[in-house]
């Protein structure tokens, strides 16, 4: 396909849905890439979305869009793309907007409680919001949206602020990686304990869910650091050895205790289902050539926390590879942060936390402890109603 012809492609219903016009001309705009719509197959939330094609009609690839900026007309990374083209198109699509002039602050109230049934988190609400709210004031100045008294974009900043999403959270979350709810992470164990049982995936996601390993200490653990009679896994910095260090060094070696149940799966993953590499490396986590590296690690979390639902420019569902385009998904770090979110609901001190995943208890109050308002909540009861 050429240049030329790539820029009038449109699906037939592109050719009388404004909206859909809308959405391509901002997304062009910001990429600087040519984009078409196009129908996704097996896609359960979304029947068609934009493409980004590069100057030969191929689909465009990370190195084809400009770096991403922060300024208002700065250029999108494929990644921002992608956030900006599924939430704006999974508007459109949810609330029937075939024209943006017609957009009220109904559709605004019928996106939010489209989110709610998800189970969608606040931070993730008001990530999507904020996607929103940016593509209507572009499109409010453009003369596409409504300009008058109650301009959409207002009212999805109205609705952000009824969420009271606070700005620390939103730093502890991150923009694009966040953590996810211990329900979720909960969930995915489930499937895990259901479907791949005592699996690399398996030892790895209940290792940082349990201990809030970093990924450095994760991947330097060995068999032989597993000690089941002694209900502990050493952690040891041996970088000549090993290949890794530790992020504090030698002031990373602690010894961590593990659960009964933690301490079976990983035993009977080293027994049954560790692959034993090439290398002869007694690595707990593998792959055949050797200890896996931190690229390894992250794909395999980020291919566990995706929805399931989101699909590439060809409509086939993310694979591990690509997983960490779906909004849905987090990497290890963000892991660990509910993993010490979750400890401290629990009851533990903040200095026996800092023991267990090595870190300072100011770091710990300041960068990964998130709880939501109920979770906080929960936290203060027992003393509150103590002293009442």
């Amino acid at each position: 396909m050429s240049t030329a012809d790539s820029s009038e492609a449109s699906t037939p219903n592109d050719q009388t849905n404004q909206a859909k016009k809308d959405l391509r001309d901002y997304l062009e705009e910001r990429s600087e890439l040519l984009v078409e719509w196009r129908q996704t197959e097996g896609n359960q939330l979304l029947s068609e979305k934009p493409v980004a094609l590069d100057r030969d009609g191929e689909i465009a690839d990370t190195s084809d869009f400009p770096s991403g900026k922060t300024d208002g007309r700065g250029n999108f990374s494929k990644r921002t793309f992608i956030r900006y083209r599924d939430t704006i198109t999974h508007f459109l699509e949810t609330q029937g907007v075939t024209d943006l002039q017609d957009v009220t602050p109904r559709e605004v109230m019928g996106y939010n409680r489209v989110m709610q049934r998800r189970d969608y988190a606040r931070t993730t609400r008001d990530i999507r919001f904020e996607t929103l709210e940016v593509f209507f004031k572009w499109a409010e100045a453009h003369h596409m949206a409504p300009r008058g008294d109650e301009k959409v974009s207002e009212t999805i900043s109205q609705k952000r602020q009824d969420l009271s999403v606070s700005g620390d959270e939103k730093s502890r979350a991150g923009n694009d990686n966040h953590r996810i709810s211990e329900e979720r992470a909960e969930e995915i164990l489930g499937d895990l304990a259901e479907f791949e049982y005592a699996s690399r995936k398996m030892v790895e996601f209940l290792l940082i869910y349990h201990v809030g390993f970093r990924k450095s200490g994760l991947l330097s653990i060995n068999c032989s650091d597993v000690k089941p009679d002694r209900g502990i896994i050493e952690v040891r910095n041996q970088p000549e050895e090993r290949g890794i260090r530790l992020k504090r060094g030698n002031k990373g070696e602690r010894d961590v205790n593990i659960s009964q149940g933690v301490m079976r799966v990983v035993t009977s993953y080293i027994e049954e289902r560790r692959t034993t590499p090439k290398d002869d490396t007694d690595a707990l986590l593998t792959s055949w050539k050797g200890r896996i590296n931190e690229a390894t690690l992250y794909r395999d979390i980020a291919g566990l926390s995706k929805c399931g639902d989101c699909t590439d420019d060809d409509g086939n569902h993310l694979t591990n590879q690509n997983a960490s385009e779906c909004p849905e998904s987090i990497g290890p770090h963000d892991l660990r942060r509910t993993a010490i979110t979750v400890m401290r609901g629990k009851g533990m001190t903040w200095e026996t936390i800092s023991g267990r995943v090595n870190a300072t208890p100011d770091v710990l109050r300041q960068h990964y402890d998130s709880p939501t308002h109920e979770e906080a909540a929960k936290r203060r009861k027992e003393e509150v109603l103590r002293h009442l």
